[in-house]
């Protein structure tokens, strides 16, 4: 069982300490690779996940009562489309820019399994995590929007390479995916969340 309370930095340290303090039992930090906290049989993973076997309602009125927030209940996200909706044109565009952007989208999807699998009637789109519906709803429009990009161009032509500035590189992808405006404010919050650097300045540390 898991409760996510997006609880990260200082707040999950403090959520980890009302566990500690409400169950009389010691926190004890797992280092790498999973920067997770253990309390009994509480885990408090780094993006501030609560993980159990049970959780007792006790412990959540606890929480509520001091201030922490549960997220809504995560589901599965399912993405498919109509295999005729695609031109072949279209199918490899899409490959080249999940191959070619691979490492930018899986990494602020939290889906390193991202994939498409095909069959004579639908394209899906597998690997996500279960989230929380506010993210699902971010993650089907980013995928829409992408899919609208490769049915676009005539041919994709990236090829992948690293980043220094992960924020500001998947930013600017999200603007040429037509993701301009207020009305897609929250939603390049949420895809550019988990992202490392500066979304304003490609490298920062040369602005004065």
């Amino acid at each position: 069982m898991q409760q996510e309370f997006n609880a990260t930095g200082k707040e999950r340290k403090k959520l980890v300490e009302a566990i500690s303090n409400f169950t009389q039992q010691k926190a004890e930090y797992q280092y790498t690779p999973t920067y997770a906290y253990k309390i009994g049989k509480y885990t408090v993973n780094k993006y501030g996940t609560l993980i159990a076997p049970s959780i007792s309602t006790e412990l959540m009125s606890y929480l509520k009562g001091l201030g922490f927030k549960p997220e809504p209940a995560a589901i599965q996200l399912n993405i498919s489309f109509n295999r005729n909706q695609f031109t072949e044109t279209a199918l490899t565009n899409l490959k080249q820019l999940l191959w070619a952007k691979g490492s930018l989208i899986q990494h602020a999807l939290n889906a390193p399994s991202l994939s498409i699998k095909e069959d004579k009637e639908t394209i899906q789109l597998t690997g996500f995590p279960k989230v929380v519906p506010e993210k699902a709803f971010a993650y089907q429009q980013f995928i829409n929007h992408l899919v609208d990009y490769a049915k676009g161009r005539k041919r994709v032509n990236v090829q992948p390479r690293e980043y220094d500035n992960e924020r500001y590189s998947f930013r600017c992808f999200l603007l040429r995916l037509g993701f301009i405006g207020k009305e897609y404010k929250e939603t390049r919050r949420i895809l550019l969340e988990r992202l490392s650097g500066n979304t304003a300045f490609l490298h920062p540390e040369e602005v004065n």
